[in-house]
């Protein structure tokens, strides 16, 4: 009778220990943790409309799997990392809801969004970027910069993906800018301060968070569908010199922030920034009863910033030197470290209107020219993601080709 006894004992606790546990519709936190299940926040900001707003986007194995063997199929889309779940595995789920034809409506170059469902039809001169938490997210070297496909996301995580302007002439990019939170609450004809900020290099081409004075920020009423821009504006706000401006409302509501700047010849100098701010009104009722609050948006939880990203400036090729045998001449130059490639210059007869002679990865190309005076300078570039991070200029040498 007591063997017969202990084994029941022994089912029973086999049963706990192995069983599902629901709680409210939901599974417990043990099975989620052996599902690997995360929840992240989306966002897709386009050159002047949000494409995707705040979205909830929850991602576990099985939808991972899905997703690598969906966007897979094609040749030309890069394999995404399957060792973790990353950046473009939110997005991916996110299209995979919303289209028919997900791998045709989102696809990747180089490792980065190339383009998504709903898109502005822009040139060349944009393209895609994102930030986690803020932040532009960089491997264990600390200079090697994750792409969209590699980049490891966490639960809670803040993900935006956003479209960026890069300037051929000037080599470059406009900035990411962004509101101080995602997301604000506040009362009815009660102030609520916000704070706009933006990436750009300190001298030593390190990325830094400065704010973003004298700028205006249009409030509107929340358009959550993300369609295109809202007409119904509620007011104008300017930043002052901290980059900070005080709003109030006098209705209840939920209202979006958005701002962007311009440079003087029209084209973009940071992104679009978005924001949410959710307006309640807690005064007593007639019967003395609180009125119920308006919908609000849940912020996201609280997590630690990953590591801040670090992007150098390279330094400009030094020792430049050219060396002619007939009609052909050898430049070289001493190697610069932890760079991708080298571009050479020329210019006949005098220090301007330089030309492009060689993209290389070595320290010397070797060229046949013809009769003439020549005039060589020299930069080497890092890559952030697609786009260049250029040295200045090496010094100019000449030299003559008889």
């Amino acid at each position: 009778m007591k063997t017969k006894k202990r084994f029941i004992a022994l089912l029973l606790t086999l049963a706990m220990i192995f069983s599902v546990s629901v709680v409210d519709g939901e599974i417990s936190a043990n099975t989620k943790a052996a599902n690997d299940t995360i929840t992240v926040t989306l966002r897709v900001e386009d050159s002047n409309k949000t494409l995707i707003p705040p979205t909830k986007i929850t991602l576990d194995k099985d939808t991972v799997a899905t997703i690598n063997d969906t966007f897979n199929a094609s040749v030309e889309t890069p394999v995404l990392e399957t060792a973790h779940v990353t950046a473009a595995h939110a997005l991916a789920k996110y299209i995979s809801d919303q289209s028919k034809t997900p791998a045709s409506d989102l696809t990747f170059a180089y490792g980065n969004p190339a383009s998504i469902l709903g898109q502005d039809t822009l040139d060349s001169s944009y393209f895609w970027s994102f930030r986690v938490n803020n932040t532009s997210l960089v491997m264990d070297d600390g200079f090697t910069q994750y792409n969209f496909t590699s980049c490891p996301i966490q639960d809670g995580d803040s993900i935006v993906v956003f479209r960026q302007y890069y300037n051929y002439t000037t080599s470059e990019s406009s900035s990411y800018s962004y509101f101080d939170k995602e997301f604000y609450e506040t009362k009815v004809n009660e102030k609520v301060s916000v704070t706009l900020k933006k990436e750009i290099f300190d001298e030593n081409w390190n990325t830094v968070t400065v704010p973003i004075a004298d700028q205006n920020i249009i409030i509107a009423i929340d358009n959550t569908a993300g369609s295109g821009p809202v007409p119904d504006i509620a007011q104008v706000a300017t930043t002052d010199k901290n980059g900070m401006v005080d709003l109030t409302f006098n209705k209840v509501g939920t209202y979006a922030l958005y701002s962007s700047s311009m440079n003087a010849d029209g084209t973009p100098a940071t992104s679009r920034a978005y924001a949410k701010i959710t307006v309640k009104d807690e005064q007593p009722t007639a019967s003395g009863t609180p009125a119920p609050p308006a919908p609000t948006v849940t912020p996201p939880p609280t997590k630690p910033q990953h590591h801040s990203c670090v992007i150098k400036k390279p330094l400009a090729p030094k020792k430049i030197k050219a060396k002619v045998k007939k009609k052909k001449v050898t430049i070289s130059w001493e190697k610069t470290n932890n760079i991708k490639g080298y571009e050479v210059f020329y210019s006949k007869k005098n220090k301007k209107n330089f030309k492009r002679l060689s993209v290389t990865k070595k320290t010397k190309i070797t060229k046949k020219l013809k009769k003439g005076k020549y005039f060589v300078k020299c930069r080497c570039y890092r890559l952030s993601g697609e786009r260049k991070v250029y040295s200045n200029y090496s010094k100019i040498i000449s030299f003559k080709v008889k």
